[in-house]
């Protein structure tokens, strides 16, 4: 008995099998150190970790997931320790896991795409995905931006469709993803709340799976931290920090002006702007609405999100849409008034991803990609592990190291670092306006208890400069702490009380 195959289904498994070849030259090479680590993805690294023992903290300070100093959400943190320890507690087996998640976008959007779109367009928008320099830096760092991403991608392919209960049902599915990552999901909310705005029969499917998620990661958070209400003081406390932070940077104009500034930034996002304008129709008007709402949103109190990019991720995988909506809504123009004969349109599109190609496919396979925020990334990943090998060779599981995390989730022992530090000895300092309670420490985050303090790159560049930070330097040129290591980047300070000690 013989089995055939339709053209059309040979067209898509070329397509996935193009996808996954794809994703696999342009996000596994150099994976582990391509781009350099960057603070965020080593904290969120170091409490993953500290979630799958089952402890639950930032270091030394006990984490709710709402606290300013970490405010991202527990689910996606835990498999982020989970996908860790598959590679013996290593930062590579953390990000594969977020590269995975790039992957699953882009066929999400070549799967789910192909019934609103067509197979070209849907798979001309996962190309541009993929290619995109800025998705290959950032799926390549541990961020729950990118869980995010998946979620609200997964909503709005869901909002293209009929309103119906499994379509409803999906679209919130994809909401609790982002719930079970980030607080941003509260933007997607928004607007997938406005895309269906006159269906109210629809509301329930759309809100229940994020409340549910939402209520699970509270109550678990209040069951493990019974009797202490943490995390409602942490709640106010975060809006009370993004309050201020959005008088500071999103008075006057500025708002216009942040949202000029990123979609000008080149001519990927000019382009994604134009198709976004061209979605402007009754078929495909969930996209330039979400994107509205959510870029809108981030941009309006951010000025510097060219430059640190990971938060505009979470709608990232829309542009790539609104590039497919506007190639369907072209080639259905030119079919019109030209004929079925004139696809040139179609395959016009194809430039665009090739285009991305040539600037993506070498940092690469070289492992040399450089972030725009390269300045705040670990400028040498090779000297980090060589401090954090010696520091491993003279510590014991019951010492203390004061460092940055880029250094922290290499260590063996205990860590803190100098912010952490500085709340400790009741100075406030960045995320820590208001001090917390020493009850709120798993242990003591003080610095005359540290065997090590290591000043390193970041903390140069960034740390010291923070509110009330500088008295730790003072501290140690007045006790008169001894210099054991040096290299390029990073210094290692010995307390003289542990060598009296010894």
């Amino acid at each position: 008995m013989s089995v055939r195959f339709s053209h059309k289904s040979w067209t898509r498994s070329w397509c996935i099998v193009g996808l996954v070849a794809l994703w696999a030259i342009l996000y596994l090479p150099h994976l582990r150190t391509s781009p350099a680590w960057y603070g965020d993805e080593t904290l969120t690294l170091m409490i993953g970790k500290s979630l799958f023992r089952g402890e639950g903290a930032d270091r030394a300070f006990y984490a709710t997931f709402w606290h300013p100093s970490y405010a991202y959400q527990p689910g996606y943190a835990w498999i982020v320790g989970l996908s860790s320890s598959l590679s013996g507690g290593d930062i590579y087996g953390a990000r594969f896991f977020n590269s995975i998640l790039a992957l699953a976008i882009a066929l999400l959007i070549l799967k789910a795409g192909r019934r609103p779109f067509g197979t070209r367009p849907s798979f001309i928008g996962a190309l541009i995905f993929l290619s995109y320099a800025q998705a290959i830096i950032h799926f390549r760092w541990i961020y729950s931006h990118n869980a995010v991403a998946l979620g609200f991608t997964l909503t709005v392919l869901c909002l293209l469709r009929k309103s119906a209960l499994r379509s409803d049902a999906l679209a919130g599915c994809g909401l609790a993803i982002a719930a079970l990552s980030h607080p941003l999901f509260v933007h997607g909310s928004i607007a997938t709340w406005l895309c269906r705005i006159k269906r109210p029969i629809s509301w329930f499917w759309l809100a229940f799976p994020p409340a549910l998620a939402l209520c699970a990661m509270l109550g678990w958070t209040l069951f493990r931290q019974a009797p202490n209400r943490w995390v409602f003081e942490d709640m106010l406390t975060l809006g009370q920090f993004y309050g201020e932070f959005s008088q500071e940077n999103g008075s006057g104009l500025q708002p216009i002006k942040n949202i000029v500034g990123f979609y000008s930034q080149d001519a990927f996002h000019i382009g994604a702007l134009i198709c976004a304008l061209i979605c402007c129709r009754k078929k495909y008007y969930p996209i330039p609405v979400f994107l509205a709402v959510v870029s809108g949103l981030l941009l309006q109190n951010r000025q510097n999100l060219t430059l640190f990019y990971y938060q505009a991720v979470v709608f990232l995988p829309l542009l790539a849409l609104a590039y497919a909506g506007a190639l369907n809504v072209i080639e259905v123009r030119v079919r019109h008034f030209l004929g079925k004969r004139n696809a040139w349109a179609g395959r016009l599109f194809y430039a665009i991803p090739l285009f991305l190609l040539l600037g993506s496919l070498r940092p690469s396979i070289d492992g040399t990609w450089k972030p725009k925020n390269e300045l705040w990334v670990t400028q040498n990943c090779q000297e980090v592990e060589a401090v954090a090998k010696w520091i491993n060779a003279h510590t014991s599981n019951r010492d203390m190291v004061v460092c940055h995390q880029n250094l922290g989730w290499l260590l063996e022992c205990r860590t803190t670092d100098f912010i952490q530090a500085t709340a400790w000895s009741g100075r406030t300092t960045f995320t820590f306006e208001k001090l917390p309670a020493k009850d709120r420490f798993l242990y003591p985050a003080e610095i005359a208890a540290a065997k090590y303090l290591v000043i390193g790159d970041i903390d140069q560049r960034w740390t010291l400069a923070q509110k009330n930070v500088a008295w730790i330097v003072d501290l140690i040129r007045s006790e008169k702490w001894k210099m054991v290591w040096q290299g390029a980047n990073y210094t290692v300070l010995e307390n003289p009380r542990f060598t009296l000690d010894h």
